[in-house]
This record gives structure tokens, sequence and C-alpha cells, in this order.
């Protein structure tokens, strides 16, 4: 990270700052008849600023409009001028003309600048703006208005006798105002200087995610299985050859087999896979068994009948041969 840091040194350092847009210049004329007697005075003056190029405020690139007014606002008369010192006297001349060529009538109403001029601010980077006026008009709509009014009832009778105008100067930077100087000819112009550009806004801040660390799930192994109990289903008892009810009883170690209706329990261990095991069904084999018991009885039962029955018919012939001798 400490490398990252210090090869990003450069580059910060070399990350050009954004260029200010070129400035904009504003001179409005005042066409009353009042400024007819006072024409080469703005003459003068206007000489005198472009020769200095504003005090060094005007530079290459910025752009220079200007109106006029009386009771109405004429904009657009001067072709629009993007400003060379090398052609300085050129351009201060064709100014200077442009002047004197106006025709000086009636009164002048500061009414009909404002609303084009306000417009002008708003749309503005950084805006200077120079009112040429003879200080009969009241100013409304620039926060400045008390100022300058007070200005004119201060001066008016100076500046008449001297025929000499009014330099009313307002700045505006992003669209709002930033500063207002009067100024009295022959005196030169007060331009004051714009305030510092705000910094730009912090980029925001990133978004931290916070990761809490959850206990894992609980996990249940080698379940025990359940005791399972395997047992057949008693058969009906035989009807006949019944085991006699005074039959012995044997011992538990007796290798005879216990009755097929006796139920047996089996406990079966759990298996390493934890899955029930069941024990085969045999129920269908102790079921045979009693019926295969019944069934040797009867072959010996039948067996003894024929016996019994020849052996009654060897007695029977000799009874009757018997008999049959004696007489």
């Amino acid at each position: 990270m400490l490398l990252a840091g210090i090869f990003l040194i450069p580059a910060l350092v070399a990350e050009p700052v954004k260029p200010m847009s070129p400035g904009r210049f504003l001179f409005i004329f005042d066409t009353s008849a009042a400024m007819k007697n006072r024409v080469e005075a703005v003459q003068k003056a206007l000489n005198t600023m472009l020769a200095t190029s504003m005090g060094g405020q005007l530079h290459s690139g910025d752009s220079i409009g200007v109106w006029t007014f009386s009771q109405d606002l004429s904009a657009g008369n001067y072709p629009l001028q993007t400003w060379d010192a090398d052609k300085a006297p050129v351009i201060a001349a064709s100014l200077t003309a442009f002047v004197g060529g106006q025709r000086y009538a009636k009164t002048a109403r500061f009414e009909a600048v404002q609303p084009l001029l306000n417009q002008v601010v708003q749309g503005s980077e950084r805006l200077t703006v120079l009112v040429f006026c003879d200080g009969t008009m009241p100013v409304a709509g620039t926060p400045f208005d008390a100022s300058i009014n007070q200005a004119f009832a201060q001066k008016l009778g100076d500046q008449s006798k001297a025929h000499q105008p009014f330099i009313i100067l307002l700045r505006s930077q992003l669209g709002k105002f930033t500063g207002c100087t009067m100024n009295y000819p022959p005196a030169l112009v007060d331009i004051p200087e714009f305030p510092p550009l705000p910094l730009p806004p912090p980029p925001p801040a990133p978004k931290v995610i916070k990761v809490t660390n959850s206990p894992p799930p609980l996990i249940i192994t080698n379940i025990v299985a359940p005791l399972v109990i395997i047992g057949t289903k008693p058969g009906p008892p035989p009807e006949t050859n019944a085991l006699p009810t005074n039959a012995p009883i044997l011992p538990t170690n007796s290798p005879v087999a216990p009755p097929t209706n006796q139920i047996v329990a089996e406990i079966i261990p759990p298996a390493q896979t934890n899955v029930l095991a069941l024990a085969p069904d045999n129920s269908g084999a102790d079921n045979k068994k009693p019926w295969i018991v019944v069934a040797a009885f009867g072959a010996v039962a039948v067996v003894g009948i024929i016996v019994r029955l020849r052996s009654h018919r060897r007695e029977t012939s000799l009874i009757t041969r018997s008999m049959n001798n004696r007489r």
C-alpha cells in the first residue's frame, strides 16, 4: 500500500486543474439627453481602460459585449469582440467610434436593463459589468441598490458640472453578484478581485458493509436407533392333538425350541450408517410349523388304524377257522 501511494503522488500532482471559462465583460452605455455633453469623457475613460487591459484583468480570449439604453434597451448593435492585447488599439478605436455615433435623447430607465442583465448574470461563470450613466436614474434589482443610489445623490452635482459620467462596476460569479464599486472619472476605475472559487465537494464516503460472524448451525450426528420389537402373530389353536395340560415345564436352558405362539423380543444394535435395520419377517415360516405337527400326528393315527384293522381281520379269520374245525 505504501508503494502504491508513492506511485500515485506524481499522478495527483500532475493532474491538470480545470481551467476557468473565458471572462465576460459587458459595457452598457446610457444614451439619454443628459449624456450628450459627456461623450468625450466616456471615450477617454474607455481608451484608458482598454490600454491597460482593465488593470491587467482583461485577458486574451475574454469576450466584450456592448448594450445601449435610454427608455428601451438595445442589444446586439455592436458585434461581440474577443479580446486580444495585440489588437487593443484597434478594438479601442472601434468602440469609441461606436459611442460617438449614438443618438442621445430622452431620459434613461434602468428598469429597461435589469431583466436581461439578471439573465446574463445567472448564465455566466464570471462576469464584469460597466454601466456608463448620468446618475439621474434610480438603480434597482441588485444587492447594492442603496449604496449606488446614495452615491448618485452625493456626487450628481460635481459630475454634472465637470461633464463627467458615473461608472458603476458590478462583478458576478457563478450566477450571483459578488462586488460593486462606484467610479467617478477622470479618476481610474476600481476593479475588485473575484472571490476564490468554492472547493469542489468531497467524494462520497465508501459504504461500509458490516459482516458479523454468526455461529455455525448445530449438527447432531450418531443418532442411536430406537428399540425395535419383532414378533409373530399367534395362530389359532389346533382343533385336535392339543398338548396335555400337565406337560412338563422345560427349563430355560433346554435345547427344545419354545412354542411358536411365544413373542420373541430382539434388540437390534444401532448400525454405523444411522439407518434403522428391520429384521426379516419370518412370520410365514412360523405359521407353517403347527400345521406340520398336526399333519404328522394325523399320519401316525391313520397308520395305527390301518394296523388295527389288519390285526382284527386276522383274529376274526382265526376264530372262524377254529369254529369250522370243531364242526
